[in-house]
């Protein structure tokens, strides 16, 4: 008789002993479900049903590797009786687990088809599609109709057309007092006038 602590639980489904506090086991087996009258939603039956899936493909490698060990032990010993009933019994176990992996991935694809399909995802492209177009010049339309009623004034240096409270613009040149709080070294015509007042 097993004695179990009361830290751990047993798996209804596979018996195997696990934490207490464990939501699921690798068999697939949800505790969540326990104690609960309605059923589990599609998603979660497929999670399930592919977790058991992936345990029943662990398991079949771990039969692989006994049939691979009973077949070495009945070569060096091809007369021992026991051998030969170890490797038959061993690839009996491994086609019945392939036959219940085979019959669960039929499983997992009727629930998969239940489920109802989801929007595919927008596919992505370097050049912009036309509703994107519509869509940018909709917004930059809306940003300049803010703007359309914005009085504006030129600089007089750059011809710049900026907002009339903009007291420098961006060559330098300051509106409050007429000049330039950058030398005007690119203004080859003023350039002299400049080197005079030092």
């Amino acid at each position: 008789m097993r004695n179990s602590s009361i830290y751990q639980k047993p798996c209804p489904a596979c018996s195997t002993v696990v934490s207490v506090d464990a939501k699921s086991c690798n068999c697939g087996y949800s505790f969540d479900s326990l104690g609960k009258n309605e059923p589990p939603s599609d998603e979660q039956a497929l999670q399930e049903e592919e977790l058991f899936e992936a345990y029943l493909a662990a398991r079949i490698d771990q039969v692989v590797e006994k049939v691979e060990s009973a077949r070495a032990e009945l070569i060096a010993d091809m007369s021992n009786h026991r051998k030969a009933d170890k490797l038959l019994r061993s690839v009996q176990d491994a086609l019945a687990l392939r036959d219940e992996r085979d019959a669960q991935a039929a499983k997992i694809a009727q629930i998969r088809e239940s489920l109802p399909s989801k929007p595919d995802a927008p596919s992505l492209s370097a050049q912009p599609t036309e509703a994107f177009r519509a869509q940018q010049a909709a917004k930059a339309e809306k940003i300049m109709e803010g703007f359309a009623n914005t009085r504006t004034k030129t600089c007089p240096h750059c011809q710049t057309v900026l907002p009339v409270t903009s007291a420098l613009c961006l060559c330098g040149y300051i509106f409050a007092r007429n000049d330039f709080l950058l030398p005007r070294a690119v203004d080859n015509s003023t350039r002299g006038e400049i080197y005079q007042t030092k």
